[in-house]
């Protein structure tokens, strides 16, 4: 008779041990049971369906409120008549994964007259998905979400996986930071965090014209050939053409004279 356990952690549950015990004989298990314990002391148990030759059944355990890393899963059952039982070790801080976690990444600030659009990536740095993620500016006494996107709706963001978001906001003049309040649901549970988003002059990328700029670009257009063309060129073209018209007249008065 041989039958064996194994503990994984589920995706999307970060405090939660699921315990398989799979039977590689050609009997029936049957009275099964899994007993958790830690430091001595039993944490659970559970009961488990009787498992067929070349079958698995699995039962979850809850490890959140465990003190020790270390957990020992022991599985009692009767097959061909006498009872057998089998044990398995699991360090739970190594079976665990990290909950889902979206930060945001990669971020580039620009300037849009008079608010700033910023870009960038909603990153999932967890071990677990992350649902319904939205990113939305906050609105404070220096800074105000404006349309067209003063909220991103960014949608579900995969276990170490990323996606594109894009905000704009209204800000004042001494505003420094532009706080982004992320929004996002991981093991079923609702988590709100705000990032600042730095304003500064190394975060910051040239964004569309403003009025100055324009200003600016005005000033130090094609002056040269402005004045190319200005007052002082018309007066020596015609200072030109009526020098020539004179030539031409004498000569043909000489012409008339000798002819005589």
């Amino acid at each position: 008779m041989k039958a064996d356990l194994s503990a994984t952690a589920p995706q999307n549950a970060s405090e939660t041990i699921e315990v398989s015990l799979t039977n590689f004989g050609n009997t029936n298990l049957t009275d099964v049971k899994v007993t958790a314990t830690a430091n001595g002391n039993i944490l659970d148990r559970n009961f488990v369906r009787d498992v067929s030759p070349e079958s698995t059944q699995v039962t979850s355990f809850d490890t959140g409120g465990v003190g020790s890393d270390t957990v020992e899963f022991t599985a009692t059952y009767d097959a061909a008549g006498a009872n057998h039982s089998t044990s398995l070790n699991a360090n739970v801080n190594e079976e665990t994964q990290v909950p889902g976690e979206v930060r945001l990444t990669a971020i580039e600030v620009s300037r849009t007259g008079s608010g700033v659009m910023i870009e960038g990536d909603a990153a999932n740095l967890g071990g677990t998905d992350a649902d319904s993620v939205l990113v939305q500016i906050n609105d404070t006494a220096d800074v105000q979400p404006v349309s067209p996107s003063g909220e991103y709706f960014v949608g579900g963001v995969e276990a170490s996986e990323f996606a594109t978001f894009e905000l704009t906001a209204q800000t004042q003049s001494n505003a420094s930071s532009v706080p982004v309040a992320i929004t996002y649901i991981v093991d079923n549970e609702r988590v709100t965090t705000t990032q600042e988003v730095e304003l500064t002059a190394t975060t910051m990328s040239a964004g569309p014209s403003t009025a100055s700029g324009d200003s600016v670009a005005s000033d130090s257009g094609p002056p040269a050939a402005h004045s190319g063309g200005g007052s002082g060129g018309l007066p020596l073209r015609l200072l030109a053409g009526s020098v020539a018209v004179l030539t031409i007249l004498l000569a043909g008065v000489a012409y008339r004279w000798r002819s005589q």
